[in-house]
């Protein structure tokens, strides 16, 4: 069966050579093939097909040929069901490499009419139709093949877990609440007057020039109650910094501005605040 291991139109060059050995042999460079048509009422053939030389190359016209298109049902004498077994696709087409691999053919995407594999019965083992183009080269009719259908399980190919990139950049303590998701999808536009820095303040790491005012705005707009006040101790690592949203890795594209205040770890809150407004 090695001329099956051919595409369909190597199948047929294959076959005219020989039928005709011509001085120089027929092939890709120098001629190509229409669509076939199927005939009738002939024992002897069961298609035609013109056959043109490529302008420029060898050979110049055309010429019409008859031949016996191989039928799929007879591939395996009929009397045998072919089996193989791949990873479960969408389609037929998607399937083809696996098909042809397993079969030791050379079937295209010319050749078959597409099979939607969602499509057919449940279950890892499923009849599949090979059933032919009317336009292929070099096949008619079907044939019916066992699809050994594998699945792979989601616990082999995702064994971990967790993801770091779907982690929130605030830890996860007990008894605190996260600053960042309080804070970054809020507008705090209403007590914007509030959110004015003074980054020289708190050692250069920024502070907040009326701190008794944002508390009071956030408590009274947001019911954000007892909010952190600064640490202005040399040890602190707290910063709070004034950006456009441009500007932040991190901002809310919907805004224009954001003021960023980050360390915190008291009165129930940690992680980093995202405080979004427009000017």
């Amino acid at each position: 069966m090695s001329i099956y291991s051919q595409s369909p139109d190597q199948m047929v060059r294959e076959l005219i050579n020989n039928a005709n050995t011509p001085l120089v042999p027929f092939a890709p460079e120098n001629l190509t093939f229409g669509t076939p048509q199927v005939v009738t009422g002939n024992p002897s053939v069961n298609a035609t097909v013109k056959v043109r030389g490529i302008q420029g190359e060898v050979y110049a016209g055309q010429v019409a040929i008859s031949y016996n298109r191989l039928d799929l049902g007879v591939l395996y004498r009929g009397n045998y069901r072919p089996e193989f077994t791949a990873l479960g696709q969408s389609t037929l087409y998607r399937l083809l490499p696996e098909i042809n691999k397993a079969l030791g053919l050379n079937l295209t995407k010319n050749d078959l009419i597409d099979v939607d594999l969602k499509l057919l019965e449940e279950g890892d083992q499923v009849n599949l139709e090979l059933r032919a183009k009317p336009g292929s080269l070099a096949y008619t009719g079907l044939a019916t093949i066992l699809f050994n259908r594998r699945q792979l399980m989601l616990t082999d190919v995702l064994p971990v877990e967790a993801f770091e990139e779907f982690k929130h950049a605030d830890p996860v303590l007990e008894g605190y609440q996260s600053a960042g998701l309080l804070t970054w999808g809020q507008d705090f536009t209403i007590i914007a007057q509030y959110l004015k820095v003074n980054r020289y303040g708190n050692n250069y790491k920024g502070s907040w020039i009326d701190e008794a005012g944002l508390r009071a705005g956030l408590a009274q707009y947001f019911g954000i109650e007892n909010w952190p006040r600064i640490d202005t101790s040399a040890n602190s690592k707290m910063t709070i910094r004034d950006y456009a949203t441009k500007d932040h890795p991190d901002a809310n594209r919907n805004y224009q501005r954001v003021v960023v205040q980050t360390s915190l770890r008291s009165d129930g809150y940690s992680g980093t605040a995202f405080f979004h407004y427009n000017a």
